[in-house]
C-alpha cells in the first residue's frame, strides 16, 4: 500500500498527526499526535490498492491512571425488546452514539478521553432504529457480564491489571479479572502473531466498506483502534479485512479483530483545549448522522 499526500482529506486534531509518503513497515508513534497522556493518533491516506483514509489510535495501558470500560447493561437488561416483536429478544444494552457515550461519562464525572465503536448486535432489520441491542457473543464491560451468549469468537480483552489480549477462550471464571471483553464481528481474527489471516470462509469475502478494527501488541501493553472511512469516491472508498490487518500490523499490533463497521465506524476524542468532543473520521457519504450502536469502548483516567 502507498500513502498519498494529505491535504484536507483527514480531519486532524492538530498539525503533525498525518503520515505521508510511502507506506512504512511500521508507524513512528514518536511523531504522532498526543490526544491525552498515553493516547496517540495518526491519520493515513492511501491510494493503493485503493483510496483509503485510516484513523489509528494507540493507547498505552502502562500510562498511570488510565482505565477502560465499555457500554454497560441497560436498566431493562434481560427484558424483551418492546420495539422488536418478530420473536422474543432480551435486551443487553441501549444503543448510543460513540459521541454520546463519551460525553455521558464525562457528564457523570469520569475523565474519558477516547472512545470507539466495537461489537455488532441484533436486531439489524429495517427500519434499523431499534432502541436496544442483543449480542450473539459473550461480552463484558466494566467487569460486568453484559451478554451471556457463548458463541466462540475472538474478542479484545483488557484485564483489570491493564494487560490486553485477543482471545476466543475467555471463561466465565475469568470475569472478575476482566475490565472489558468485546467480541469481533467474525469467527476468526484478522491478524494472528503478526500474520494476516487468509481465510476462504464466507465471512471473509473481500467486501469494501467503512470498517472498525482493534488490535493489541505482543506484550499486551498497547491497544490499537483503527477506523477506515468509506463510500466516498475521491477521498476513501473503504477497506477489506486484509487491509485492516496490514495497517494494524504497521501500527504495531500482533493480533487483531474486525469489529462492527459500515455506518457504525466512529472514533471520538475529548479536546480539553476546546472543551468539546472531536470525531476525526469523516464516516460515509450515505449517512448524515452518526449511528447509535450497541457497544462502545472508552478509555479514561481515574481521579487522583
Amino acid at each position: 500500500m502507498k500513502i498519498k499526500q494529505i491535504a484536507a482529506a483527514c480531519l486532524l486534531l492538530a498539525a503533525g498527526a498525518a503520515i505521508s509518503g510511502e507506506c512504512p513497515k511500521s508507524i513512528d508513534w514518536n511523531s504522532a499526535q498526543d490526544v491525552a497522556a498515553g493516547v496517540k493518533y495518526v491519520c493515513v491516506n492511501m491510494d493503493e490498492p485503493r483510496e483509503m483514509a485510516g484513523h489509528i489510535v494507540r493507547v498505552d495501558l502502562k500510562t498511570p491512571g488510565i482505565r477502560v470500560t465499555g457500554t454497560r447493561r441497560a436498566p431493562e437488561w434481560g427484558k424483551p425488546m418492546p420495539d422488536y416483536t418478530k420473536k422474543k429478544m432480551p435486551i443487553d444494552t441501549a444503543r448510543q452514539t460513540t459521541r454520546d457515550f463519551l460525553e455521558e461519562y464525562r457528564a457523570n464525572g469520569t475523565n474519558m478521553v477516547f472512545a470507539v465503536n466495537t461489537s455488532a448486535w441484533r436486531p439489524w432489520e429495517k427500519p434499523h432504529n431499534h432502541k436496544y441491542g442483543k449480542f450473539i457473543n459473550f461480552l463484558v464491560s466494566g467487569g460486568e457480564v453484559v451478554s451471556n451468549s457463548r458463541r466462540r469468537c475472538p474478542m479484545l480483552v483488557v484485564f483489570t491489571n491493564n494487560v490486553a489480549v485477543v482471545t476466543n477462550d475467555l471463561r466465565s471464571a475469568d470475569v472478575p479479572s476482566v475490565a472489558v471483553a468485546h467480541p469481533g464481528y467474525d469467527i476468526e481474527s484478522i491478524l494472528v502473531d503478526g500474520k494476516v489471516v487468509k481465510s476462504k470462509k464466507k465471512q471473509y469475502t473481500p467486501a469494501i466498506a467503512p470498517r472498525t478494527a482493534m488490535g493489541v501488541s505482543a506484550d499486551g501493553r498497547y491497544v490499537y483502534a483503527l477506523v477506515v472511512d468509506g463510500r466516498q469516491k475521491g477521498y476513501s472508498v473503504g477497506a477489506e479485512l486484509s487491509d485492516l490487518a496490514r495497517i494494524l500490523r504497521a501500527a504495531g499490533a500482533d493480533d487483531a479483530v474486525n469489529m462492527d463497521g459500515g455506518g457504525s465506524s466512529t472514533i471520538a476524542f475529548w479536546d480539553g483545549s476546546k472543551n468539546e468532543t472531536v470525531i476525526p473520521n469523516r464516516h460515509d457519504a450515505q449517512r448524515k448522522n452518526y449511528r447509535a450502536v450497541a457497544a462502545n469502548m472508552g478509555f479514561y483516567f481515574e481521579a487522583p
